[in-house]
């Protein structure tokens, strides 16, 4: 079985900053996005430097169940098992709390928290017990504190933090580390909202968030990181 990184949301941004410097480190990846073109993007650039490595893509929306399922299926069939899994997808709302629909609701847990549960649900499945597995949660400082007109989209944060926080304990003991990350804003595709106009100007680059985060988690020693915050600087 070959060894795969998967990155989900890996199509732009920084998820796609991670999938570029996993595989400058000699690993094979696998990138998830629900926009095809986008993916295809993506997926050309990594190719061209991926050498000799494997620079996989697959369309996936991951929260859907039967979407996360076909990622499964195209592990098993190309003997691949997952040795890093970045948790990156993810979606903003900004809006007032009286304007809370149902619909606004569901689309932001989906894409925040829902995915996230499902994606490693098949991937812990999927990966035998005597494989380290290394699961990274991207999430945002937006969990691990409350903003104003950030109300929907903090609840799916802070929900996934308790997801990591459980999902540690639970696997403590086992092959699985499980490493929480809290960005604050950076310069991406993010923050382009119909009816928003945000300065995002003083924000971080993702490129630079990237080797951070990397760096991290990356490692060859017996020491592993767990929690990371990284906000730029005032």
């Amino acid at each position: 079985m070959k060894k795969i990184s998967v990155i989900s949301g890996g199509t732009s941004g920084l998820g796609l900053e991670i999938a570029n410097l996993l595989i400058k480190t000699g690993k094979n990846v696998l990138i998830l996005g629900r926009n095809n073109e986008k993916l295809a993007e993506a997926s050309s650039r990594l190719k061209k430097a991926s050498e000799n490595l494997s620079a996989e893509s697959l369309i996936c929306n991951i929260g859907k169940e039967e979407d996360v399922m076909k990622v499964g299926e195209f592990l098993n069939r190309n003997s691949f098992t997952v040795e890093y899994l970045f948790n990156n997808a993810g979606m903003g709302l900004f809006t007032k709390a009286q304007n809370s629909t149902s619909l606004l609701i569901d689309t932001i847990f989906e894409a925040n928290l829902k995915g996230m549960i499902l994606l490693t649900s098949e991937i812990l499945r999927l990966t035998p017990e005597e494989d380290e597995l290394t699961i990274v949660n991207i999430m945002s400082t937006s969990a691990l504190l409350g903003r104003a007109e950030e109300t929907i989209y903090c609840a799916a944060k802070f929900g996934a933090r308790g997801y990591t926080e459980a999902l540690r304990t639970e696997l403590k003991g086992t092959k699985r580390n499980i490493i929480a990350v809290y960005p604050g804003g950076m310069k991406t595709d993010f923050w382009k909202i119909p009816g928003q106009n945000r300065d995002i100007s003083t924000f971080m680059d993702p490129v630079e968030v990237a080797e951070k985060i990397v760096n991290a988690v990356i490692v060859t020693d017996k020491m592993l990181v767990t929690d990371i915050t990284i906000n730029r600087k005032k």
